[in-house]
């Protein structure tokens, strides 16, 4: 399968300056220069994986209760696989939602876009902005892992939700259901035992206030993802069915 992540040798890999392959005291890549963040080069090294890497990298998120994920991604967190991820999600989501609706519509069958924008800025906004706020609250409670592993773990974890969004083009709302929850479980359980041996070194009240944004982040990111594109749908359906309806001349009574 290809995915478009460029396939390296180990020989390759050997061959690239050191200061894009090691990561410094902080867990980031080395890079010089001090506005070397507006540059595309500062960001390349976090694009440094094979299609291998990123295939581990998903099967490890469906594991959850193997937490080796960061030590699989410890020493080269990558920005590929969120891309990715998201990338595919809001392909999925606008293919099974609009399916979903030419289904369900047998007369008036049109391929919505909308859900393109939607799902872009919802899975974006959520894939990097959520890990910012978690890394910014993890670093003031002295947990010791970086900005950027911080955005790979939890990119990562958002690839859940490529199998769910298939299996929602089935208009079962009890299934729908279990599978959501199937997936804030999983999520959850990946994201928090996957971050214990750092949790283990706080404080309990420190370990529960990061556990409580974990489970809250997930919980609302499950709940607005079925809300806002595997119910949208159906509602729709009938506002459109009584709009009709409605707009029709009714004959005179006599």
């Amino acid at each position: 399968m290809e995915i478009g992540v460029q396939k390296q040798t180990d020989d390759e890999k050997q061959v690239q300056p050191g200061q894009f392959n090691k990561l410094n005291d902080s867990g980031d890549k080395k890079q010089t220069g001090y506005c070397g963040f507006l540059t595309v080069e500062y960001y390349t090294p976090y694009f440094n994986v094979t299609e291998n890497d990123v295939i581990q990298r998903v099967k490890a998120t469906f594991l959850p209760f193997r937490p080796d994920f960061l030590n699989i991604t410890k020493d080269n967190p990558d920005l590929w696989g969120p891309i990715w991820i998201n990338a595919t999600l809001i392909f999925m989501i606008t293919a099974i939602a609009n399916l979903r609706q030419v289904d369900s519509e047998k007369e008036n069958q049109s391929f919505d876009v909308g859900y393109v924008p939607q799902a872009t800025a919802l899975l974006y906004i959520i894939a990097f902005g959520t890990p910012v706020i978690l890394a910014v609250v993890m670093k003031v409670l002295g947990v010791d892992l970086s900005f950027f592993q911080t955005i790979c773990l939890y990119g990562y974890s958002m690839s859940t939700l490529l199998p769910i969004t298939i299996l929602c083009y089935f208009q079962n709302e009890l299934f729908l259901w279990l599978i959501i929850a199937y997936g804030v479980g999983n999520s959850i359980l990946f994201l928090i035992f996957n971050l214990k041996e750092e949790l283990d070194k706080l404080q309990i009240q420190k370990k529960y206030i990061i556990i409580a944004i974990v489970v809250t982040m997930q919980l609302s990111l499950y709940l607005f993802y079925k809300l806002v594109f595997f119910s949208y749908v159906s509602e729709g359906i009938v506002e459109t069915t009584n709009t009709s309806a409605s707009s029709e001349p009714k004959e005179p009574a006599n």
